[in-house]
């Protein structure tokens, strides 16, 4: 850890570089790795090489969207909260918190139910930040207005995450 180190807290926004700006996202410390939303995901070719094509944002609480593709993927089995082993892409993306910028991995994942598009995990924090569960980069209003949505698509079992 750096001698000043960087506290953040448990919301924050976190930018994609060069691809989105301001998403909100959860820390969650008891995650080990960090996942985002992503609306559709393929493998496809192009001049006979494989990439993946994904298409991060289109959340109820982020709206704007952005298609992306590399070639520098890799398919894991991770293990949700809920215990259930699922099959992920896991990319390499470089990205803003705070003022700190670096590059980190996330799965891709549906997370339309929850009301954080980015979840960021152990991986990511690790050596960074300094978490201050007191502390909120993301305001009320915002996460009143993602609650709101999830509302409305009746979403409410996973309202829960809020809690925490």
């Amino acid at each position: 850890m750096k001698k000043y180190p960087v506290i953040i807290g448990r919301f924050e926004h976190i930018d994609i570089v060069g691809k989105l700006d301001e998403i909100p996202a959860k820390i969650d410390t008891g995650a080990y790795r960090s996942a985002i939303h992503v609306s559709d995901q393929a493998i496809i070719e192009k001049n006979g090489k494989e990439y993946l094509k994904f298409t991060l944002g289109n959340h109820p609480s982020f709206p704007k969207k952005r298609t992306l593709y590399t070639r520098s993927f890799q398919q894991l089995e991770v293990t949700s909260s809920s215990g259930h082993k699922i099959k992920r892409y896991e990319v390499q993306l470089k990205i803003r918190m705070g003022y700190k910028i670096f590059r980190t991995s996330f799965t891709l994942a549906n997370r339309e139910h929850h009301v954080f598009p980015i979840l960021v995990g152990r991986k990511a924090l690790r050596g960074r930040f300094v978490i201050d569960v007191t502390r909120s980069g993301v305001s009320r209003k915002e996460l009143k207005t993602a609650t709101l949505e999830l509302i409305k698509k009746g979403d409410q079992e996973y309202l829960e995450e809020l809690e925490k």
